[in-house]
């Protein structure tokens, strides 16, 4: 894999910093921002790194950068992950926690967390740009606070939501105008989401 300019690692970071922490990529614009360059400058970086093949460019959308699977930090530092089933993001299903075989994520990614992954089945989650046979990867903890994405389980069913408290229940929102919310006073929430990998 080729070598990458001490600014393009920067951009690269800087990119999946900005998945990690709101779970969809940042725009052209963003990423001009950041390094206080011209949008013409943060587009050829990003041109430079997808040449390289560290991320894929989707066409005619925004945030469509998505860094690429088998592409590793500078540091080559990765961990495996548990790979346990399929997470509904429709119409909750059930799911054994059954490992099914395990996934190299990079490193940053996990912020050394535990962490497991599930994919993603179903189209709940599109608007914030979740999508069908996703891999997302979640980090274990039993917290989340409003307005951040969780794996919850629901009679022993599992399924990939916004959280929300409110007084008496719990609030599992949509990312898809489709879908109803969940309604629940039983709700065990089993990680928070970190990222996701994609493949094509």
């Amino acid at each position: 894999m080729k070598t990458l300019t001490t600014r393009q690692q920067e951009v690269l970071d800087f990119i999946g910093r900005f998945i990690e922490d709101h779970t969809y990529p940042p725009t052209i614009r963003e990423i001009a921002d950041h390094f206080a360059i011209s949008v013409k400058g943060a587009y050829d970086h990003v041109k430079a790194l997808e040449r390289k093949g560290r991320i894929h460019i989707g066409e005619n959308r925004s945030r469509t950068l998505e860094i690429v699977r088998d592409a590793k930090p500078a540091d080559e530092s990765v961990v495996e992950v548990p790979l346990l089933g399929e997470v509904a993001a429709g119409k909750p299903i059930f799911a054994e926690e059954n490992v099914s075989g395990s996934i190299a994520v990079p490193a940053a990614v996990a912020h050394g967390a535990s962490c497991f992954a599930l994919t993603v089945r179903g189209d709940s989650m599109i608007n914030a740009g979740i999508l069908n046979g996703d891999i997302a990867i979640i980090e274990k903890t039993p917290e989340a606070e409003n307005g951040q994405i969780v794996v919850a389980m629901i009679d022993d069913a599992v399924t990939l939501k916004r959280f929300f408290r409110e007084n008496s229940r719990i609030k599992l929102v949509p990312e898809n105008p489709n879908y109803a919310p969940i309604y629940s006073q039983d709700v065990k929430i089993l990680g928070r989401i970190r990222g996701i990998i994609r493949t094509y």
